[in-house]
């Protein structure tokens, strides 16, 4: 897992969530075409943008967590992706050293068939973003 208190954080929401199984898993790994359904997959990227600090310095975290909620059709991915909006949706995550604002739902296009794997899925992709400052 990343250190960045972000990822940390969102992560860390997600995985809290009882019976919902997560990836990357706690030791790094992924979903195998194998893999029982549902389950979530969840990307995060961070960025610091220049923060409100007379100083001009890049303080401000920007996390964005890509979240794929996958089914074995529509209606499981969407109710798993429900499952996730409940964890991350509003909440202000405890940050060490950071003062963070409620994570936000920035984009969640149709659920979509994915056969990549060789197996039949349904993959919803929804978008939430963790802003922080220094605190």
């Amino acid at each position: 897992m990343s250190d960045d208190p972000h990822a940390v954080a969102l992560l860390s929401l997600l995985r809290g969530v009882s019976g919902l199984r997560m990836f990357p898993d706690a030791d790094g790994a992924g979903p195998t075409a194998t893999t029982a359904l549902p389950y979530v997959v969840a990307w995060v990227s961070v960025r610091y943008d220049l923060g409100p600090t007379i100083d001009g310095r890049s303080s401000r975290g920007v996390a964005t967590a890509t979240v794929h909620s996958v089914g074995a059709n529509d209606t499981a991915a969407r109710v798993t992706a429900g499952r996730v909006r409940g964890a991350l949706l509003d909440v202000v995550p405890t940050m060490l050293g950071r003062r963070p604002y409620p994570i936000r739902h920035d984009d969640g296009p149709p659920p979509r068939l994915d056969e990549s794997t060789g197996r039949r899925v349904v993959d919803q992709v929804d978008v939430y973003r963790l802003e922080s400052l220094p605190g």
